[in-house]
């Protein structure tokens, strides 16, 4: 097929070459998908933008144009580099996932969990008089939901319910975005 339009083309008219958009061919050039623009003019050679989707396409490399593995892993390098956004997202993704794991399960508002948290840490603070925050109520609410439970005299400590719980509230915090 020959073409009869000029062998220089400007960024919309290559963008349109390659069927995609001039965002997107920008995007390609800066990522070294596609060559940079002849120096000293904001055109590109068709003969150059056909050798590069010879290359990424596969039909390149074996005669005249032999494929340069540094070029290549370089420039499937910097396309990771331009893109820290998903690497973010992707950390981000993975960080809520084995957050998740960890999610408190009583269902504990921030007083409660403090209350639990000083007593595991304080076992010899066992009756409400010794907890800070630790009223008769708060102390009810925690034996309900099986995080405590009664023990001899006026005296309270935590099940093993309780005991996991703590791990799980230490591990949700350290874990916070």
């Amino acid at each position: 097929m020959t073409d009869n339009g000029p062998r220089l083309i400007g960024r919309k008219e290559a963008a349109a070459y390659c069927n995609i958009t001039p965002t997107a061919f920008s995007g390609w050039v800066r990522t070294h998908i596609m060559p940079p623009a002849i120096p000293g003019t904001r055109k590109w050679d068709k003969k150059a933008i056909d050798a590069k989707l010879d290359e990424i396409s596969g039909l390149a490399g074996n005669d005249n144009n032999p494929v340069d593995e540094f070029e290549k892993w370089e420039r499937e390098k910097r396309q990771v580099v331009d893109r820290p956004s998903d690497s973010l997202s992707e950390w981000r993704e993975k960080k809520e996932k084995r957050r998740a794991k960890y999610q408190p399960r009583m269902g504990l508002d921030a007083k409660h969990e403090r209350v639990l948290l000083f007593m595991a840490e304080r076992p010899d603070c066992d009756t409400p008089g010794m907890i800070p925050g630790a009223g008769p109520a708060v102390i009810q609410h925690l034996v309900t939901v099986g995080a405590l439970k009664h023990a001899p005299g006026d005296r309270y400590e935590l099940t093993d319910e309780g005991r996991l719980e703590v791990v799980r509230i230490r591990k949700w915090w350290n874990l916070a975005p």
